[in-house]
């Protein structure tokens, strides 16, 4: 005779030893947030061909910007050079979040909305880009900074 709850029984056992080699599994590695440095950024602008001339570390930063980066360079585009654009390396999401804050309050400013055109996240990475650029060089610029990958 069958015995409907038996099979039952057996079927919630295995679901039970199931889940238990589940709960087993060891934590994935959380990736740090601060995983992209200079040399990454510099690989990728090279590799797009991205016409820089200098690349300068540069810590000061001006119009009352939050100081929250733990990195920051400041580089020249060739075509309006002295001008170009600067890279901003933060250690947390909440670092760089007062940054996009401060891009934000430029951006709702007609006098410093200008200032502010191209902006771009990847990971832990800020990149400003002089707004005197045309949007197809700023486009290769961005595409650059997009082709950075997760370790």
């Amino acid at each position: 005779m069958f015995k409907p709850y038996l099979l039952l029984g057996l079927l919630t056992m295995a679901a039970l030893l199931a889940g238990c080699d589940l709960l087993n599994q060891p934590e994935p590695t959380p990736v740090p947030f601060n995983q992209f440095r200079i040399d990454d950024v510099r690989d990728a602008f090279a590799q797009a061909g991205v016409p820089i001339t200098t690349l300068v570390r540069d810590m000061t930063v001006g119009r009352d910007a939050p100081q929250s980066f733990n990195d920051r360079y400041t580089f020249a585009v060739e075509r309006i050079a002295p001008d170009g654009g600067q890279v901003l390396f933060f250690s947390s999401a909440d670092a760089m979040q007062s940054w996009i804050d401060y891009v934000a309050r430029l951006r709702a400013d007609s006098s410093t909305r200008r200032s502010v055109v191209y902006t771009y996240v990847v990971g832990n990475v800020l990149m400003q880009l002089n707004a005197d650029l045309l949007p197809d060089e700023a486009e290769q610029f961005e595409a650059a900074l997009n082709s950075l990958t997760r370790p």
